[in-house]
Order: structure tokens, then C-alpha cells, then sequence
């Protein structure tokens, strides 16, 4: 069994040290076979940015018009000078000649390793194109044994049927196109049990095809994990929405280090840039695992500093709990934004998870004496905004739920949380979103002191759908829905609509009503005393709202209503 453990090398020290704790000491993996990815700096970022942005935005004359990875590789790939200087210095590291592998992205290289042990301060001075190197280790993880799941009782209110009715969604209406491929990931134990599925198909979803939903990795994931959970949620909504579309588990990665800590981001750094290079891509991925930005977590153990606290204390505090922070460094984080830019310009959809913690936390507020009571202090003083969602290459999915009857949508609440929203303090808010956002802030009463939050961030979500089991439930939901206009496209000879986020915010504002219902009740403050307010319009709880399936057909599922020209 393949699996990956990583470790990121960072110059700044405390990064380091951080990173190698991640992984299995060198030691107790000297004897076995391993690989080196050494990534490279990819040139010309300003030009794979406007080539992003130029494919993703309606009426730009490059409007849907992808690039393939040769074109890709021609604009951020490396120099051959720059490729075999690190060629050889793998090799002077004890790689295997035979097996140095470039991308098709020109933009890394794979090496093995005999087990020779290889101390990570080897590595330390490494060529000027490298930017970090993972390493991935053959070897068993230390995950528990597996149990048979439990399965889920069935939710008599929010079943499949029932949530099509409330979209418009015609139950019997199924993907007909073969290249249509849709995809959900995560790491660790993440993956789905397909008897699971099949009670899933018997008692709420008839037409689901079990046998199109398939793995593509060994990595099966494990029962008893909180990610094979929501590989189980995320197969069934994806699948029950995205009917008869070809859909792929996918887990790249099963080491215990990436369920829970900061491995996560490592795994998803890994995985983003190994599936950008590849020849049949999904027009649409569903990613419903995430944590605070490194950003965020970098501002709490600031905070907590500042309360007495010690930096060393607070980062272990926080890895002890369950998807606090996820993600080494605000780097790392740019980093996996540049593989998203790269398959958005490929063509394909991102979608994330908005988050269970509205605009303070990941999940719910901290436990455990004084420290706790600290950063729940400073999380409810500032926006925390999580990751990946509020990337602004993810088209970011909030949660809804229905008030007295599916008719009547409000934002989701619960278990402690409720739909996560904000505005992000590392990224921008892109053009599309300014003008809606600015109305927002303008017209809106009752928000968060101006200090707590960058109101020139990008702002999230984007979109809701049903999440009364979490937004890992609802950004599935979305990712299906949009496979299905994905199949209605391809069947008519258009292209996919690779990065949406741009053409929703066009339609949602130019023909409101028409393809998302607004959703105008909730706030984000969760158990803190201030939050963003729902309001009519764009708003961090529901983003633009809940689909309307007869609009989203009129204007996604072909590019004439909108008059757009492709």
C-alpha cells in the first residue's frame, strides 16, 4: 500500500521544526524505500494569474477558453538549465537516477530513495529553484483498525426527494454523458463504504448508480475515522445530486499526521498539484475538509501572546484539537492557490466548504481552561476566516436549513456553529465581488466592529445548500447540481465552466431571484456576541442563496440568456 507522508521545508526555523514533527522520525523509516518531490518555483505567477482570470470571467474574449498543460507548462514550468541542477543534486542526495520524474507542469520532480537515511538538514541547502521538497513514505499508517460503519438513520425531513422538490430538480433527471466526471478528496481515513451507499440508494436515492462511484487511489479510507464520515456524506450527496455522473473518491494520502493537524494542508498541497498535471480531469471537484487559514492561526497564537501565553503553547494546543489549523504557513497556503488557479484554467470547478464555525471559528468555540478561554476571547474580537474556502479560486458553499417547511430557508445553525462566512485578511477580494460586497457593508446594520474584519478581503461563500449535517454536506450538494449542467453543456458541445464563481455573482446580481433563491434570515456570531447579519442580496451567511434549478439551467446550462459569447 502507497502512502504519503510529507514534509515541507520552509528556511523559516520554527516552520521547520514544525513540519518535521508532522512526519515518522527519519530513523524509524531509514530502512524502507521512500520518494523526494522537489517543487519548483513556478515562473511568470503574473501571467498565470490574468490567463485565470481571463478564462473565468463572462465577456472576456478568453472566456471558457482552457489551456492545456502544454500551455501551462510553457508559462510557469522551469528552465531545462534549472531542471537538471536539481536533478543532480537529488541525485548527490542518493536518489536513484532511473527514477527522476519531471511534471508535465515542469514544475516538480519525483525521485526515489533505497532507505538510505537521510537527515533533513541535507536537504536544508537546496538549488534556487526549489521551493520546498515533500517526502512520501512507503509504509503503514497508524490509523486504528477498521470497524464496520455505523450507518446513518435517515433524515425523514431533509431527504434526497425532498431537497429536489425544493430546488426544482426533477428526481428522475440523470447524467446521459460519459465524459462528464465529478470528484471528492480528503485525506486520512477518508473514503466511503460502498453497502453504505447501497442502504443510501434503497431507502432515499433509487436511481443512484453505485457502481459509478469508484475509487482512484488504493487508499480506501478506514471506519471509525471523522474522515471516512464525510467521505461517506460527500459520496452520497455528491452522487445523489449528480446522478449517473462518474464520480471519483479520491485519497491521496492516508497517514494519520493529515486526519486531524497540520499534515492536512501537506496532503492537500500534494494532491492539488499531482491532479493539475493529469490527462482526464473532473469538471468538478468537491472539497469539504478545511480548517482556520494559516493566517488565522497565525493571529490567534499572536493574540494569545499578547495574553501571556507562550507561541510554543498556543500551536500545541491548537494541533490537539480536531481540524483547528490545518496548514503550516500563509506559503503553503499560496502555494496550493497556485495549483487551483492552475486547474481552474484547465477548466475545472472548485468547490469548498464554507465551514461549521460562522465567522469565528472552524467548528465551535475552544475547551480546556485558560488558554481556551483566550482564544475563544480573541476569535469572537476577530473575523477567522478558513481555508480552502476562502480562496479566490473556490467557488465557497455555505449551509441552509428550512424554517417551519422547505419553502422557507434561513441559515444553518447547529451543533454549536452554524455556516461559516467572512472576509478573508491574506487574499483579496476580486473584481467580480466588489460591487455587492461594498452594497453589503453600505447598507447593512448591526455588523461587527470595523477592527474585526478586512472589509477589501475576499468575501465567502458564494452559494448555499442544505448543510443541516455541516457544510461538508451542502458543498457536495452544490458540486452535484453543477455536474448536472456540466453533463447538460457537454451534451450540447459546450465547454465545462471551469472556475464559476465570476458568472454566479454576474447572474445572482443582474437577474436576482432567477437562478438562486435569497435566503435572508440568520447571523454568523455563533456563540460569540457579533456576527454579519443576513440581508436581502450578497451576504457572509448564504452568499447569494440556495439554487433555483430552472434558472441555473437558463443560465449556466447554456451561455445565450446571459448573452455570453464563448
Amino acid at each position: 500500500l502507497f502512502l504519503l507522508c510529507s514534509a515541507i521545508l520552509e528556511t523559516e526555523s520554527l516552520l521547520c521544526q514544525r513540519a518535521m514533527r508532522l512526519n515518522v522520525l527519519a530513523s524509524l523509516v531509514a530502512a524502507a524505500p521512500f520518494q523526494l518531490v522537489a517543487h519548483l518555483s513556478h515562473k511568470n505567477p503574473e501571467i498565470l494569474e490574468e490567463l485565470f482570470w481571463n478564462v473565468s470571467s463572462p465577456g472576456n474574449p478568453e472566456y471558457l477558453r482552457f489551456r492545456t498543460t502544454e500551455e501551462i507548462a510553457a508559462v510557469v514550468g522551469s528552465a531545462e538549465s534549472e531542471i537538471e541542477e536539481v536533478k543532480k543534486w537529488l541525485v548527490t542526495k542518493g536518489a536513484d537516477p532511473s527514477s527522476l520524474r519531471l511534471s508535465p507542469l515542469r514544475d516538480s520532480i519525483t525521485a526515489d530513495f533505497d532507505g538510505l537515511a537521510l537527515g533533513w538538514e541535507q536537504l536544508a541547502k537546496k538549488p534556487a529553484a526549489v521551493e520546498f521538497v515533500h517526502r512520501r513514505d512507503f509504509r503503514s499508517s497508524s490509523m486504528p483498525e477498521a470497524k464496520s460503519p455505523a450507518r446513518d438513520k435517515p433524515n425523514e425531513f431533509y431527504t434526497i426527494s425532498n431537497m429536489k422538490k425544493a430546488y426544482g430538480i426533477p428526481e428522475k433527471l440523470l447524467a446521459s454523458n460519459d465524459k462528464t466526471l465529478q470528484m471528492v478528496w480528503g485525506p486520512g481515513t477518508f473514503g466511503f463504504d460502498e453497502t453504505e451507499l447501497s442502504f443510501h440508494k434503497l431507502e432515499q436515492c433509487p436511481l443512484l448508480n453505485v457502481s459509478r462511484v469508484v475509487f482512484d487511489t488504493p487508499n480506501h479510507g478506514k471506519a471509525g475515522g471523522d474522515n471516512f464520515g464525510e467521505g461517506n456524506l460527500d459520496a452520497k450527496m455528491i452522487a445523489s445530486f449528480g446522478l449517473n455522473v462518474r464520480t471519483l473518491v479520491s485519497n491521496t494520502n492516508a497517514s494519520a499526521s493529515t486526519e486531524e493537524g497540520e499534515g492536512f494542508g501537506q496532503a492537500l498541497l500534494d494532491f492539488v498539484t499531482e491532479v493539475a498535471t493529469r490527462d482526464t480531469l473532473p469538471q468538478v471537484l468537491s472539497m469539504s475538509l478545511g480548517s482556520l487559514g494559516a493566517y488565522a492561526c497565525d493571529t490567534l497564537c499572536s493574540e494569545a501572546v499578547k495574553k501571556g501565553f507562550t507561541m510554543e503553547k498556543c500551536r500545541s494546543y491548537l494541533q490537539d484539537q480536531r481540524q483547528v489549523c490545518m496548514f503550516l504557513s500563509q506559503s503553503q497556503t499560496d502555494r496550493i492557490n497556485s495549483a487551483f488557479k492552475v486547474l481552474g484554467t484547465r477548466g475545472v470547478t472548485l468547490f469548498g466548504a464554507s465551514g461549521d464555525g460562522g465567522s469565528h471559528f472552524s467548528f465551535g468555540s475552544f475547551e480546556g481552561g485558560d488558554i481556551a478561554d483566550a482564544l475563544n476571547t480573541i476569535s469572537c474580537d476577530i473575523n477567522m476566516p478558513v481555508y480552502p474556502t476562502a480562496s479566490p479560486y473556490v467557488v465557497s458553499v455555505g449551509g441552509t436549513m428550512w424554517s417551519g417547511d422547505s419553502s422557507n430557508p434561513v441559515t444553518w445553525a447547529g451543533f454549536g456553529g452554524g455556516s461559516g462566512g467572512g472576509f478573508s485578511w491574506q487574499f483579496a477580494a476580486p473584481v467580480h465581488q466588489k460591487e455587492a460586497v461594498a452594497g453589503y457593508l453600505n447598507a447593512t446594520t448591526g455588523l461587527p466592529p470595523q477592527s474585526s474584519y478586512n472589509a477589501a478581503g475576499r468575501a465567502y461563500p458564494d452559494v448555499s445548500a442544505i448543510g443541516v449535517q455541516g457544510t461538508s454536506q451542502s458543498c457536495p450538494i452544490m458540486a452535484g447540481i453543477f455536474s448536472l449542467l456540466m453533463d447538460h453543456r457537454l451534451n450540447q458541445g459546450l465547454p465545462p465552466l471551469g472556475f464559476v464563481a465570476p458568472r454566479i455573482w454576474q447572474v445572482a446580481s443582474q437577474y436576482p431571484g432567477e437562478a438562486f433563491q435569497d435566503v435572508t434570515e440568520g447571523n454568523t456570531k455563533t456563540s460569540c456576541s457579533t456576527g454579519f447579519p443576513a440581508t436581502k442580496g450578497w451576504d457572509p451567511n448564504t452568499g447569494w442563496g440556495r439554487p433555483i434549478w430552472a434558472g441555473m439551467l437558463k443560465h449556466f446550462g447554456s451561455d445565450a440568456a446571459s448573452e455570453i459569447v464563448v
